[in-house]
């Protein structure tokens, strides 16, 4: 490619939005390339899923189809694909894993037990079958181990998730509290991402309730009982972060959570559970493990309820995070990964 600039085609589940776990890779990934004299361009499915269809779980494989195809067409050097979002395109590839869909799921815990096989089945043929020809890359050791368990998938290398550190770092409470109109007496506990089951959605209002904390919700919607602080732009979460007096995050299920880095990069006590790469983390850092829980209204409230901040530990759980999660860090694996996987 002497003389050419270099493209790249990301496959996104959404390339117009910047709020999932895996559109926010896809955009922090395609800055990286682009930093590096790489031309990207995102996309994504575009089939519109007859409802037939989808009540036989075809919508998976459909629009593993559909995105393939999109990226097959721009004909790049590179195209990097995720999830079940995946298939041959004709050229190189790299293939990321954000977990996998037979343990997320499994772990959304609606619908009947017919309803959720279906689903898991649904998501498991595309993503069993997507990395075929393509170099695997999971974005935990938690992953890399579902991927061998349901898929027999080998992995080619680990890349955890990376955040800009320098935004996301630890700031004035007093202050950040004054931008969000916030008491600044009140005990508050801060949750980011959707109201969903896998993420624990369904115990933090009962929990803070009992530990006497005020609930802030950063994303869409807040239940009774919370405060709602909308969707936020990357540094309005900064900020959010830095007004708590802890993260609660109770995931079910992560493979490696952006609000988990985000959190421990802002120095703020993090109550969450030892899914994904938060037992890596722990491997680094096992004093944390005072802050994990189960994802159970009682231990959530009795974690909160004891919370005691640790400055040395809170400093730690940040060093680890900018030495190896930094966007420097995030940007030197991959770039390393795609030389590799272009000079092969």
């Amino acid at each position: 490619m002497s003389g050419k600039t270099p493209s790249a085609v990301l496959v996104s589940p959404d390339p117009s939005s910047n709020a999932g776990g895996v559109e926010r890779f896809c955009h922090t990934l395609a800055t990286v390339l682009g930093r590096a004299g790489w031309r990207t361009e995102l996309v994504g499915p575009r089939a519109q899923v007859p409802a037939w269809l989808a009540r036989a779980a075809a919508g998976p494989s459909l629009q593993a189809l559909s995105a393939t195809a999109a990226a097959r067409r721009r004909r790049p050097d590179l195209v990097i694909s995720n999830g079940f979002l995946g298939g041959p395109t004709g050229t190189r590839r790299i293939h990321v894993f954000h977990g996998t869909m037979v343990r997320h799921v499994a772990a959304g815990a609606t619908g009947s037990r017919r309803y959720r096989f279906r689903e898991a089945v649904a998501g498991a043929v595309p993503e069993s079958l997507c990395a075929r020809g393509a170099t695997a890359v999971a974005v935990s050791r938690a992953t890399a181990a579902e991927l061998r368990r349901y898929y027999r998938q080998p992995v080619k290398t680990v890349i955890a998730n990376g955040v800009d550190t320098e935004l996301f770092s630890p700031g004035d409470r007093h202050e950040a509290r004054a931008r969000l109109g916030l008491d600044q007496s009140a005990r508050c506990a801060l949750f980011v991402g959707r109201l969903e089951h896998r993420k624990g959605a369904d115990l933090i209002v009962e929990a803070c309730r009992q530990a006497g904390y005020r609930l802030l919700i950063a994303g869409g919607g807040a239940p009774d009982g919370a405060t709602a602080l909308g969707v936020l732009g990357p540094a309005e979460l900064a900020g959010a972060y830095r007004a708590a007096d802890c993260v609660l995050f109770p995931s079910r299920y992560e493979a490696c959570s952006f609000v988990v880095l985000e959190a421990l990069a802002c120095g703020v006590p993090l109550i969450t559970t030892a899914v994904g790469w938060m037992g890596e983390f722990l491997g680094s850092c096992p004093d944390y493990a005072r802050w994990i829980v189960e994802p159970r209204v009682e231990q959530l409230a009795r974690a909160l309820a004891e919370l005691e901040p640790d400055a040395a530990l809170q400093s730690a759980a940040r060093e680890i995070v900018a030495r190896d999660n930094s966007l420097d860090a995030f940007g030197r694996q991959w770039l390393a990964l795609v030389d590799e996987v272009m000079s092969a």
